[in-house]
Parts: structure tokens; C-alpha cells; sequence
């Protein structure tokens, strides 16, 4: 009898350290192997990585190939075409959702994070709101960091719109994590995506 209150104990005590997920970051994600490799940096549309929850959104992470911009630059601010630089294969999108109405949430800082965990390489930057042929999502450039397995964070700061008294969505930053791999510049694991 002791003996079974120690290991159900010890059960509790595990599942309470495994714990919720802390506020505002989405759990792991599950790895999915595509069948057939896909090279992003070559294609035209996004490439789903994956789709995680938090905080009452759903985060869309797609990967296809680099890409020229218009931005508005300098002071005065004036438009400017920012071409695709030497080494920037892939543009890095980030697609936040209200799974309510099924629109894109704007006006938020959103920020990208990922580690090759075979080569330790880190690559980081803010993703810029953009239009495109796949409407408003956020977006860069980049190279990543070449081959590997990588662990992907995006993180969608809180809108700075304004609200209905009854609406308190969207009040704290949101994460969500993605797992991708590139093998010989193709995509061959992504990210199981959430509902």
C-alpha cells in the first residue's frame, strides 16, 4: 500500500514538472516527414512549416523563395525597392490568425528565432508586415543557416490596436514553436501543424 502512494506520488509530481505550457508559448511540435522533399528557396508560394496556438491565435509559419520588397526607408520616409541580397534563399513568413473570424492580425512586432542544432548557427531578426499575393503577413530574407535540423520560434507581440471592452484576446505576447529540416537545401521534416 505505501509503496503504491510513493509511485503515485512520484506520477503527480512528474506530470505537475511537465506542467501547462507556460502562458503564451505553444507547446513542441510534433515532426512531420513529407514524403517528397520540397526546395523552398525555389518556390513560388509558401511552403507550410507549420501552425502552432497561443494566446488565442494561431501562428502559420511558411517558408518559400526570397524575394524583392517595397519599404519605406530613411528620414523622410520614402518608398524604396529592397531587392534580394547575395545569400538570402528562402523569405521567412509568419502568418498570424484570429481562428475566430479567420483574418490576419495586424499591427504587431513580430520576431523570428531559429537554431540549426547540428551546427549551433543561430539566425534572428524582426519580420517586416508586408502584402502580398497571399495577403498580410509578416516577412524576411534569409539565408538560415544552411543545412540541419532546425528549432524555429516565432513570437507575435501584443497588436496594438484598439479593442471592445468585451474582447481581452491577444493581451500578452505569443510563441509558437516550429521544428524544420533542410537537407541539401530541400525541406524533408516540418512541423506537424495544429488545428
Amino acid at each position: 500500500m505505501r509503496r503504491h502512494n510513493v509511485l503515485a506520488l512520484a506520477a503527480a509530481l512528474a506530470a505537475a514538472l511537465a506542467g501547462p505550457v507556460a502562458a503564451g508559448q505553444s507547446s513542441e511540435p510534433k515532426v512531420k516527414v513529407l514524403a517528397t522533399p520540397v526546395d523552398a528557396s525555389k518556390a513560388e508560394h509558401g511552403v507550410l512549416v507549420g501552425r502552432a496556438s497561443a494566446e488565442g491565435m494561431l501562428i502559420q509559419m511558411e517558408l518559400e523563395r526570397a524575394k524583392g520588397m517595397w519599404m519605406l526607408m530613411g528620414k523622410p520616409a520614402k518608398w524604396m525597392e529592397m531587392g534580394v541580397a547575395p545569400g538570402q534563399l528562402y523569405h521567412v513568413e509568419a502568418k498570424p490568425i484570429d481562428p475566430k473570424s479567420k483574418t490576419r492580425i495586424p499591427y504587431a512586432d513580430v520576431t523570428f528565432e531559429a537554431i540549426n542544432k547540428d551546427t549551433g548557427k543561430k539566425v534572428k531578426g524582426s519580420l517586416h508586415p508586408m502584402w502580398g499575393g497571399s495577403g498580410l503577413h509578416y516577412a524576411f530574407n534569409s539565408g538560415l543557416a544552411g543545412d540541419g535540423t532546425y528549432e524555429a520560434t516565432i513570437t507575435v507581440g501584443v497588436p496594438t490596436f484598439a479593442r471592445g471592452l468585451d474582447d481581452k484576446r491577444w493581451m500578452e505576447p505569443a510563441t509558437g514553436k516550429f521544428h524544420f529540416k533542410l537537407v541539401g537545401g530541400k525541406l524533408t521534416e516540418v512541423s506537424e501543424p495544429e488545428d
